[in-house]
């Protein structure tokens, strides 16, 4: 029995059971939705030019997830905003959504100050803390959830409810996502990549022990920019493991004309996040840049999908994303909630 499969063993590094989070993403995601829909914003908030998300770290992840699954369909703008000020160009026609999961995130607190000078159209979201306060004060509207979790595991309540407010705003439809549906086949989708499901017919696994002891670089097209953040957030935070992120077709005009200090050339793995409608012209170029690195016998995974519809498929790679992050941090026999040295830092802050 190989250690992904000893149920035993995975509790017994998994102390603060990050399992039990990433088991619950779907539920999680639908009580966010539900939640979410009774929501209420001013009229005056559908007036906007362009759109401001402000987060740090697993709370920005939210937005940028956001994003990119929105682009096909909005017209209005997003910037995600990780930092201590605001871009300049937001005024009283800017939406500025800030998201912080403590509420005591300090560039986020700084940039809710500025957006009071900006007159801008403000929306928090948190579970509390300092943001919640001054939200209050200023008479701001406001999402507060309750989750007791890591905020990268509590991805729902920062990510759910700007799709809500994108589509109350009239920017976005999500009807044809059917989200309560979607979520129900992700939690089918989701039992392939829990511990009960052995190593041979669990892809998370599998891709664990391929990239166990190897630098990840991840590929993805750049509306799954977002997806290959979220999969290198989570190597860091849960596996506690390096990991580099690139997008294609950016890639075949720089990327491959990189060489590898021969050292190192037996240490990566290439993971491709495979999106199933890319154009004809891009898998062309994929495919010679695959088999390149066949030929040079680099290591490589594709990582696809699941579902029937775009929002189950892009929320599958987050899961097998979550999964592999997990079952990495046990083969590197590393308890994956613990950030010691993030906290460090803080506290130094």
């Amino acid at each position: 029995m190989t250690i992904l499969d000893d149920l035993k063993q995975i509790k017994k590094i998994d102390k603060s059971k990050m399992a039990d989070f990433i088991a619950e993403l779907p539920e999680q995601c639908l009580t966010a939705y539900e939640q979410a829909l009774k929501i209420s914003l001013p009229k005056d908030y559908r007036e906007i030019k362009n759109i401001i998300i402000c987060g740090m770290g697993g709370s920005a992840i939210g937005g940028e997830l956001a994003k990119d699954l929105v682009q096909n369909q909005i017209t209005v703008p997003i910037i995600i905003n990780r930092d201590f000020n605001l871009p300049i160009l937001v005024n009283e026609e800017s939406l500025v959504i800030l998201v912080s999961y403590s509420g005591n995130t300090q560039e986020t607190i700084s940039c809710f100050n500025q957006t009071l000078m900006t007159k801008a159209k403000t929306f928090v979201i948190t579970s509390g803390g300092e943001l919640e306060k001054l939200a209050k004060k200023e008479n701001c509207p406001i999402f507060k959830f309750k989750y007791l979790a890591p905020p990268r595991a509590s991805l729902a309540y920062l990510f759910m409810p700007i799709l809500v407010i994108f589509e109350k705003m009239g920017l976005v439809s999500l009807k044809s996502w059917q989200i309560p549906e979607s979520l129900k086949e992700l939690q089918k989708i989701n039992k392939n990549f829990k511990p009960e499901t052995l190593t041979e017919k669990n892809k998370a696994k599998f891709l664990a022990y391929s990239v166990f002891d190897r630098l990840p670089i991840i590929i993805a097209p750049p509306h799954f920019s977002s997806l290959a953040n979220r999969l290198k957030n989570q190597l860091a935070e849960n596996g506690k493991n390096f990991a580099f992120s690139e997008t294609w077709p950016e890639i075949f005009h720089n990327f491959i004309e990189s060489r590898l200090p021969l050292r190192m050339e037996d240490d990566l793995i290439y993971l491709f996040l495979e999106d199933p409608n890319q154009n004809k012209e891009t898998t062309k170029s994929l495919i010679f840049f695959q088999n390149s690195l066949e030929e040079k016998k680099n290591y490589k995974e594709t990582i696809s999908p699941f579902g029937e519809n775009y929002f189950t498929q892009f929320l599958s790679f987050i899961l097998i994303s979550d999964w592999l992050s997990f079952y990495l941090a046990i083969l590197n026999q590393s308890d994956p909630t613990p950030v010691e040295n993030i906290n460090w830092l803080k506290k130094q802050l």
